[in-house]
């Protein structure tokens, strides 16, 4: 239900689901015959032209940025870039907010770390920033981002739980999933060392349900940010991990019992879309390995037509 929600939000938006750029957006025109819209063109003359921006000038490029945001970019990037800061930054913002109690803390983080970042807080408190930058002609892809603080104990716990069904934590299902789809204690908190992306940890199918209420308002503030504006859903949050294990694989499954049918009848090697078996022979393979009786498999392969008096 969730998935299918997901879906019919991004198809109701398909028309402002196009790349931003930060080149002034193309405005479309009426294909061919179709008929135009009363008070299109009038929409469209009062639309404020956006210029483009040469990025290989950099006077034009940060002319959208103030002097002391410039300062602040620089200062931020040299204290990311320092090893010594990343390997104790949770020990400082930690001592940081004792000294500073949470007002100040917060206030600083607004002025350097966060305010070089983050946008806003909410839908609302982006809009000044993304106009801001529109007038200039650079165009704002928004990321909604957010993280649990979870212990490394308490990730490895909720991820193990997560892909393993309950036939398997019985004991008596382990060993028939492919390896690479069984749950390995060694991965359990994948996070460490890991920058470039956010690592999603199932909890429950409440959770996966606010997931998909948060994926649904982030869809309507990338519409409501501009005209061409997308939205990137990870889908992989709105559902079980061990179902996608589970169905990986199912496929890999397929896959191989394909292939020995096609090497059992001379025809291993082509590509599967070259692949022809034949019928009959499939069916004997099949009822010799005992995976179901010969009628059964003939009810597989019997066609019928429907709706024909």
């Amino acid at each position: 239900m969730a998935l299918r929600r997901i879906f019919l939000a991004l198809r109701s938006g398909v028309p402002r689901l196009a790349p931003l750029s930060t080149a002034p957006a193309t405005r479309e025109q009426p294909a061919a015959g179709q008929r135009a819209v009363p008070g299109r063109r009038e929409a469209e003359a009062a639309r404020p032209t956006v210029p483009a921006v040469d990025f290989s000038n950099a006077q034009e490029a940060y002319r959208s940025r103030r002097s002391w945001e410039l300062a602040r970019s620089l200062l931020v990037l040299r204290l990311c870039a320092s090893p010594a800061l990343l390997a104790r930054h949770e020990q400082l913002l930690h001592l940081a907010r004792r000294l500073l109690g949470q007002r100040l803390f917060e206030k600083l983080m607004k002025m350097t770390f966060y305010g070089q970042f983050v946008a806003g807080e909410d839908q609302e408190s982006i809009q000044p920033l993304i106009q801001h930058n529109r007038a200039f002609g650079v165009g704002s892809i928004l990321d909604y981002g957010v993280e649990e603080d979870l212990s490394p104990e308490e990730a490895e716990r909720q991820e193990m739980e997560s892909c393993t069904s309950a036939a398997e934590k019985e004991g008596s299902g382990t060993g028939k999933r492919e390896r690479q789809y069984q749950a390995h204690r060694a991965f359990g908190d994948r996070r460490d060392g890991v920058f470039s992306a956010r690592t999603y940890f199932y909890a429950n199918e409440a959770k996966c349900d606010s997931h998909m209420e948060t994926f649904l308002r982030c869809i309507e503030a990338s519409g409501e940010a501009s005209d061409d504006g997308f939205s990137a859903i990870k889908l992989t949050a709105l559902g079980r991990p061990q179902f996608l294990l589970q169905f990986s694989d199912v496929l890999t499954k397929w896959r191989q019992f394909f292939h020995q049918m096609a090497a059992e009848q001379g025809k291993a090697g082509l590509a599967a879309v070259d692949t022809r078996l034949e019928v009959a022979v499939l069916q004997e393979s099949v009822a010799k390995m005992g995976i179901a009786s010969r009628t059964e498999i003939e009810n597989w392969f019997t066609t019928e037509t429907l709706g024909v008096s």
